[in-house]
């Protein structure tokens, strides 16, 4: 009797990690609203699928932030400390091509590979987005997005607005010493 319990008690176990880890489904969907919320904002889709405590960190951000020049925001600094926070900036920009290239995950992080195919140059990016179950009574528990660490070619954002001129084509020798 003691094995038949001690079996019943693993079984449950699993069950209930596996309750509490994010499914193949749960993992692209969060991925798919992530580049929704950058190609084309809605504050709606924000409320579903950041947590209110959401935090992003980002030096590619901050650096158009701010502008490529001397930095108000520190690269390493949080890009934003809350999804109010993030809403506020979203919405003030124009709409982006976004798609996500390649989606992984485990129980609670997800990894997305995403491109946004602008003119002269696309920019290519990884995000790392840890998620967190998210309850509020009487609607299903959903999972949702609690804190990004997102990179991306700031360089190519900042040529495609212009505010970094493209270097002329032709070869360059480059000098470099390299010293260990």
């Amino acid at each position: 009797m003691k094995l038949t319990t001690l079996a019943a008690i693993v079984a449950f176990s699993v069950t209930s990690i596996n309750a509490l880890c994010l499914l193949e489904r749960d993992a692209t969907s969060l991925a798919t609203n992530f580049g929704k919320l950058v190609s084309n904002y809605s504050e709606a889709l924000a409320n579903q699928t950041l947590t209110p405590d959401f935090q992003d960190y980002s030096e590619s951000v901050n650096t158009l932030f701010d502008a490529g020049g001397d930095s108000p925001i520190p690269l390493l600094a949080e890009t934003f400390s809350s999804r109010a926070a993030f809403e506020g900036a979203s919405a003030a920009q124009p709409a982006v091509p976004f798609a996500v290239k390649q989606v992984w995950h485990n129980c609670d992080t997800i990894t997305v590979r995403w491109e946004s195919a602008q003119s002269p140059k696309p920019v290519i990016g990884i995000s790392v987005m840890q998620t967190r179950m998210s309850f509020s009574f009487p609607n299903p528990p959903v999972w949702q997005i609690s804190e990004v660490w997102g990179e991306f070619d700031s360089g190519a954002w900042l040529t495609n607005l212009g505010i970094l001129k493209q270097a002329a084509a032709g070869k360059m020798k480059r000098e470099l010493a390299f010293q260990a």
